[in-house]
């Protein structure tokens, strides 16, 4: 490796299994410290939750057909992150080296003088055909197995007289939009017609499907069967053993949207619970450093409504190297146990809590304990719910509004009017549910739960009949909903 450390970042190329949970503990570990995340279209959503909720998220997924980036983009995008002495991954599916295009990006780095390393991964080669229950060696049956890329740019053919002579398993990678050509071939050069042969798609995936037959037959029951991308195409008699593991259970598709920190804290709250979620970040949050004001000694309480507000005042904090004394004997006031636990997470503990997490309770909860003559700073979001002052004003409480950062679209939305159909539907702000609905519409028989009552109001103003509220207005307060049923209409 070359490079100096103390100025140049250092990139790993971290393969991510080829499904579910098959990211290693070495990957876990690497992917929750980058900085800069680059990831590929075959990673499992879920993996991505591993990354630091702060870590920048770049897609420069590859799809057969459809490549969102040329390779020597992203080749430049991993020296320029590097370069600005970032912790980087390259994040794959399955593993970097097996048609991963990691040796490309490896020596790429190397010869720009950017230290890299190598995180392996469960390669679909293996993975998908022990998940659908094939072994790709087995004694008396397979002695040896080849990978082999389903197609090619530069236009080279396969050595079929080699591969069809050959008497282990042949696995073909990304090749099925040239399936009746690769059983053809191999049946011209000498494979028997009725070795066992089968098409595994979607490995890992809900609409997962196994299609079998032999080498002639497996064209034409792809087509009769509706096999799909990402595939896997297996060739041998291991495909014949009659092996049928069991098969998962039908999941309940959850989908939660909302800023990208909130749909990571709900997706690891509901993972904890054994439940998987899809993220639907619309929102970003747009730091407003201007607003906050830097006379800390004439605050007596400062008062958070969001783990946001919290996380980017201490960033703003440090980025500007203040000195935490100038804090003073200033107490902290927090909307709920979540902003409370980031707050927790800087080194501060909150002296205040309302029993219901709203900012009404928060208010009504502040002007009480507020002392003759104190003054509470709110730092929260631009436009915040008007509960809050609301009740300190009933009360005469004097407070200074700062607005430390703003909620927006994000860009690069899709095109309106896409259906989405989940069983659960899960709604983190009214601004989240306005956004959602400019671009997307809900099926009627989707749940549709949302973390509080103003979030909840939004969602019948935009035409949901059913809606339910979390009695605790968190993640956690989610999980709770799904779990037992029954909250607040």
């Amino acid at each position: 490796m070359t490079g100096t450390e103390n100025t140049v970042g250092k990139v790993w190329l971290v393969g991510a299994g080829c499904g579910r949970g098959l990211l290693t503990q070495e990957g876990r570990r690497v992917l929750s410290r980058a900085q800069t995340v680059l990831y590929d279209a075959l990673v499992a959503p879920e993996t991505l939750l591993e990354a630091s909720p702060e870590a920048e998220l770049l897609p420069v997924g590859k799809r057969s057909g459809r490549h969102s980036v040329a390779q020597e983009a992203i080749n430049a995008l991993l020296i320029r992150k590097a370069r600005e002495g970032k912790r980087v991954v390259r994040l794959k599916g399955g593993d970097s080296f097996v048609f991963g295009r990691g040796g490309e990006e490896a020596l790429a780095l190397q010869k720009a003088g950017i230290p890299w390393q190598v995180v392996p991964g469960i390669s679909s080669a293996i993975g998908v055909p022990e998940h659908f229950g094939i072994p790709v060696t087995h004694r008396g049956l397979a002695r040896s197995f080849t990978v082999v890329t389903g197609h090619t740019r530069d236009g080279v053919e396969e050595d079929w007289q080699v591969l069809a002579h050959l008497q282990g398993t042949l696995v073909f990678l990304m090749g099925l939009e040239r399936v009746e050509t690769i059983c053809r071939r191999l049946i011209q050069a000498g494979k028997k017609a009725d070795t066992p042969a089968s098409v595994l798609c979607g490995g890992y995936g809900e609409g997962e499907k196994r299609i079998d037959g032999t080498l002639e037959e497996l064209p034409e029951k792809a087509r009769q069967q509706g096999a799909f991308p990402p595939a896997v195409i297996l060739v041998g008699t291991v495909a014949g053993l009659g092996l049928c593991p069991e098969a998962p259970g039908k999941k309940e598709k959850i989908l939660v949207t909302g800023t990208l920190s909130f749909c990571r804290e709900v997706a690891r709250e509901l993972a904890e619970g054994g439940r998987e979620t899809g993220e639907l970040p619309l929102l970003a949050v747009e730091p407003l450093w201007g607003n906050i004001p830097e006379d800390f000694g004439q605050w007596d309480w400062l008062v958070f409504t969001s783990r946001n507000g919290v996380r980017l005042f201490f960033q703003w904090f440090r980025e500007k190297k203040r000195d935490f004394r100038l804090l003073g004997q200033a107490r902290f006031a927090c909307i709920g146990e979540g902003t409370a636990r980031e707050l927790a997470e800087q080194g501060f503990q909150a002296d205040l809590l309302p029993e219901c997490y709203t900012a009404e309770a928060l208010g009504k909860s502040l002007a009480e304990k507020m002392g003759p003559g104190e003054r509470c700073l709110l730092l929260r979001a631009e436009n915040g719910s008007p509960d809050l002052v609301r009740e300190l004003e009933k009360a005469g409480q004097p407070y200074r509004d700062a607005a430390v950062y703003r909620i927006c679209p994000r860009e690069g939305q899709p095109e309106k009017g896409t259906c989405l159909a989940p069983d659960v539907m899960i709604f983190g702000s009214a601004g989240g549910v306005r956004v959602f609905f400019q671009q997307y519409t809900l099926a009627s028989e989707t749940r549709v739960l949302c973390i509080g009552p103003v979030t909840a109001r939004a969602a019948r103003e935009a035409g949901c009949l059913e809606v339910e509220t979390a009695r605790v207005h968190s993640a956690a307060g989610i999980r709770a909903a799904l779990e037992q049923p029954g909250g607040e209409s």
